[in-house]
């Protein structure tokens, strides 16, 4: 079994750089998998893109707020619109209708390698929660391969796969799904929150903050308290 342990146990190599080697050092006292879910640090994310394709399409912005104990932390939270440039020509018909990001929003904005490199110091070893992360994280890790030459190792959670779970075993695994039934804004309609600034990165964040909490709460009502419950 040695040559599974080397595939999967194997940890990236990074650059020599003081922000990438301070982030691996997180990942090298890793949370115990009996930790309280409560315990541990969660940053909800979200992004606008350019498009739905991980390997072709860019980073507009992203928002992130911090969770911890059942506690959204507002002052700890994350904003920033990446530049572009030419980009916006071709993408500009299709997404701004829905994120309202323009190109003359991106002018004169920190360089994008900056802003990834203070992402990297916010997200630390944090567990990262998403509505359909998969995409989101995947194109972070595009983003920072491209600019910075290594990946994220953060663990991910899906608030839209809570959800699933906490539906009966019959809904989830047998019954037609309904389209929509588990987007964010079905769900907030399901767990009555309030939907404001959607469609925009730190609103969705917002949102996804509050779905995760009412999720959290009736899965720990159900025994799941510990980090290997959770991400099992």
């Amino acid at each position: 079994m040695n040559w599974i342990k080397k595939i999967f146990g194997t940890k990236p190599a990074y650059p020599a750089t003081s922000y990438w080697q301070e982030y691996a050092r997180l990942f090298d006292q890793s949370s115990p998998k009996r930790q309280l879910f409560r315990a541990k640090r969660m940053v909800i994310l979200d992004t606008e893109t350019t498009g739905l394709d991980p390997a072709h399409d860019r980073l507009l912005s992203i928002g992130a707020v911090a969770v911890r104990d059942q506690q959204i932390f507002v002052g700890d939270r994350f904003e920033a619109f990446f530049s572009n440039g030419g980009l916006y020509q071709s993408t500009e018909r299709e997404s701004v209708p829905v994120h309202g990001i323009l190109q003359k929003h991106s002018s004169h904005l920190p360089d994008n390698q900056k802003i990834l490199i203070e992402l990297l110091a916010y997200l630390k070893d944090s567990i990262i929660v998403g509505h359909h992360i998969a995409f989101d994280f995947a194109m972070l890790n595009n983003a920072y391969q491209t600019h910075l030459g290594g990946p994220l190792q953060n663990q991910i959670l899906d608030t839209a796969h809570l959800a699933k779970r906490i539906a009966s075993p019959f809904e989830t695994y047998h019954a037609p799904q309904k389209t929509g039934q588990y987007s964010l804004d079905e769900l907030c309609k399901v767990y009555h929150i309030p939907v404001e600034g959607r469609h925009t990165a730190s609103g969705d964040a917002m949102l996804t903050a509050l779905l995760l909490m009412k999720l959290l709460g009736r899965l720990e009502v159900r025994g799941v308290k510990t980090l290997k419950d959770l991400l099992r």
